[in-house]
């Protein structure tokens, strides 16, 4: 059961965190930056922006801290075939197709939703990397093409990780984000900043960050945007649990509550990779006030968000409000004449 106050320090945190294999790509530490400009605008609290964009590898985001560690977890164990079912859209996939290529590993991605769509945003990158890309008639089950497939990489000699349903992958990017929480500690540091409220979207990142938080009794909350839509209690659920597994796997003495991280509910759209005009919104607004790009099915909802809060009046000017850029920038491209036609 989890405590309050801390029950270890950051330098133990780092011993245990560099026990876990790991491939390091990502161009670390990423920026932290203030966006006087969307602030002023807004008329609402200081806006520190941690961009996991600029991680690197084949257009950068936050999963490239994840498969740092998942990728180290398949080579050590000999693995020399990886296979992932994502939709077509999916970074996720995106960024398993250069990770494989840095590993050395074939990937091959069984790919649903859209089976029409054309090849462009994420799904083209992720055949230029060199992955192999099943794409799943609609109507159809991708798991037994995934189960097939493993099949026949084996009776060919190899080696298939399935990464759907694999345990490690379920808590690698929580575990990963420790370590980006330790990174994020000391460039707050330097600016003189104790108390922050994380936001972004739903997934393992930003757990991590609350998990560190809890285990060295850093003042920081965290509110995670549902990018689709979904059962709150089951998201909730799933997230204490995967912290939870994360802290042991670490040997983390402290886990998280229920109440540790917000689910704000409202931004998703009617479905997974639907955008909204919020979206939109959000995509001009911050391009033109800091000349950075979101995406449209996922930080640009986090950050539609994150403005309907902020002009709501939910936080004070004294506030500091830590927004988690988790990159997304193919996804534009996919979106081209949506965004390009968009106006308020």
């Amino acid at each position: 059961m989890a405590t309050n106050g801390a029950r270890i320090g950051a330098e133990q945190i780092e011993a245990n965190l560099a026990r876990v294999p790991r491939i390091r790509w990502a161009h670390l530490p990423t920026r932290l930056e203030e966006w006087e400009q969307l602030r002023r605008e807004l008329g609402g609290p200081r806006l520190l922006v941690k961009r996991e964009d600029t991680t690197g590898l084949a257009y950068g985001g936050n999963k490239v801290r994840h498969f740092e560690f998942l990728l180290g977890h398949v080579v050590e164990r000999g693995f020399d075939t990886l296979i992932a079912t994502n939709n077509y859209h999916s970074n996720h996939a995106r960024l398993l197709a250069a990770a494989c290529v840095k590993a050395g590993i074939r990937y091959i991605l069984v790919s649903h939703l859209e089976f029409d769509r054309p090849l462009q945003g994420n799904l083209l990158l992720a055949k230029l990397l060199g992955g192999e890309i099943h794409r799943v008639p609609d109507g159809e089950d991708p798991v037994v093409w995934e189960e097939q497939i493993a099949e026949e990489v084996r009776r060919q000699g190899g080696r298939p990780f399935v990464v759907n349903g694999e345990p490690f992958q379920e808590i690698a990017g929580t575990v990963a984000f420790v370590g980006a929480g330790l990174e994020l500690r000391g460039q707050l540091q330097g600016l003189g900043v104790e108390r922050i409220h994380a936001w972004g979207l739903a997934g393992a990142s930003l757990p991590g960050l609350r998990l560190l938080a809890r285990n060295l009794d850093l003042d920081w909350s965290a509110s995670m945007v549902l990018y689709s839509p979904a059962d709150v209690d089951a998201i909730r659920a799933a997230t204490v649990q995967r912290a939870a597994r994360a802290a042991a796997f670490l040997d983390l003495p402290v886990a998280l509550e229920p109440e540790d991280i917000e689910i704000v509910e409202g931004f998703s759209g009617p479905a997974y990779a639907a955008p909204t005009d919020a979206a939109f919104a959000a995509i001009h607004r911050v391009a033109q006030s800091e000349a950075v790009i979101l995406d449209p099915n996922y930080t640009a909802k986090s950050m539609s968000a994150l403005i309907d809060r902020i002009e709501g009046g939910g936080f004070d000017e004294s506030d500091t409000v830590l927004f988690l850029h988790s990159g997304g920038l193919p996804q534009v491209f996919a979106f081209n004449e949506l965004l390009a036609d968009w106006s308020p």
